[in-house]
């Protein structure tokens, strides 16, 4: 039961909140990301609330995401919106580690900044001690022997 789980909230979780900064969609798995909250439990713990608690807290939540006036002032009817993709039972009977345990896991935001650091200061170390290394790039000097005559 547990590997189905993370496909039961799917279409709440990459439902279109509004598009960002870039005008790329914004997708509630990332609205929440960028919140630092798991998208799986925290979807399994609007499931199980009842349907306008759900909705006052996703519509508190996306207050910290969207940074678009008019969608703000309509923040309550996307929440009520995005709610109505929920399976409101799913939820229930689910506690939320079990929920964790059959949903993918990707990175966090912080983990893949500090893995570009780490990767950046890799090459930049690579090359500086290529640079530093005595003879590295350097032609090999010319042989002073005559060429063999014939």
């Amino acid at each position: 039961m547990t590997s189905d789980l993370s496909a039961t909230f799917n279409d709440f979780l990459f439902a279109t909140v509004c598009k960002d900064r870039n005008d790329m969609p914004l997708s509630v798995v990332s609205a929440l990301a960028r919140l630092d909250l798991d998208p799986w439990t925290e979807a399994a713990e609007l499931a199980r609330m009842p349907a306008d608690g759900a909705a006052r807290r996703l519509s508190s939540l996306l207050a910290d995401v969207i940074d678009d006036a008019p969608l703000q002032t309509e923040r309550a009817t996307l929440a009520a919106r995005l709610i109505a993709l929920l399976p409101m039972s799913a939820g229930k009977d689910v506690p939320p580690r079990a929920l964790q345990a059959g949903r993918p896991t990707a990175p966090r935001p912080k983990a893949i900044e500090t893995m570009l650091l780490v990767f950046m200061a890799v090459i930049a170390a690579g090359v500086l001690i290529g640079n530093l290394a005595p003879g590295a790039g350097a032609p090999s000097a010319p042989s002073h022997s005559t060429p063999a005559r014939r």
